[in-house]
């Protein structure tokens, strides 16, 4: 029988098929995105995962969660129970309420939090601070910026449609922190690219894109 609607099943979805190799090839991933912010790299999510979590997070959500950190979930995600559910079985982690309290906020663009609001880490120990795992599957926007920092040879362009009003200032002000400040995980349905916070962006001119542009697309 089917749950009901509104209610978590029983028994969650499998995660990985193979958790130990899966897991490493996800935090590969992972971690060759954040050496190289813009570029995408490809991710292979657990076959059935929450429809409101996908493939691409669930693989993410898998690799980075565990019992001792605090995720917080926003918008779609924060209101599927199925997602909930099959988050805390696979992975033990805790369910903060306030994202300012979350080691990981997963959500789409339309309730990313103020980046300021989130745990910035401390000069001592910068790796106390957030990173925020941005749903990019739906994201429509004409938001493109030029990328400058480690791991880029000189400038690259990101089409960023995720971008809401005001993220480029409010990115400016995030880098103006380092060591402290958040770092981004974009996530589509396969993919993963980063903005780690020693990312620099600037908005591009969309009025000279062509199609023979060798950009980047989140």
């Amino acid at each position: 029988m089917s749950p009901a609607a509104g209610t978590a099943p029983a028994i969650p979805a499998p995660g990985f098929a193979d958790p130990a190799r899966d897991a490493q090839r996800a935090f590969r991933a992972v971690l060759d995105a954040l050496a190289h912010p813009t570029r995408s790299y490809p991710l292979a999510g657990p076959a059935e995962p929450p429809a409101a979590l996908g493939r691409g997070l669930a693989a993410v959500a898998l690799t980075l969660l565990d019992e001792d950190c605090a995720v917080w979930l926003g918008g779609a995600l924060g209101r599927d129970p199925e997602t909930a559910a099959w988050l805390s079985f696979h992975t033990g982690t805790r369910r903060a309420e306030d994202p300012a309290a979350a080691g990981f906020v997963l959500t789409g663009p339309d309730a990313l939090p103020p980046l300021a609001s989130l745990a910035l880490g401390t000069d001592e120990a910068p790796h106390l601070s957030a990173t925020v795992v941005l749903d990019v599957r739906a994201a429509r926007g004409p938001a493109r910026f030029q990328a400058r920092g480690p791991g880029i040879d000189g400038a690259a362009t990101l089409a960023a449609p995720w971008a809401p009003a005001g993220f480029a200032d409010a990115w400016r002000q995030n880098t103006g922190l380092f060591p402290r400040g958040v770092d981004l995980l974009l996530v589509g349905a396969d993919t993963v690219t980063a903005l780690p916070r020693t990312t620099h962006l600037t908005a591009a001119d969309t009025s000279s894109v062509t199609d023979s542009d060798s950009d980047e697309e989140a």
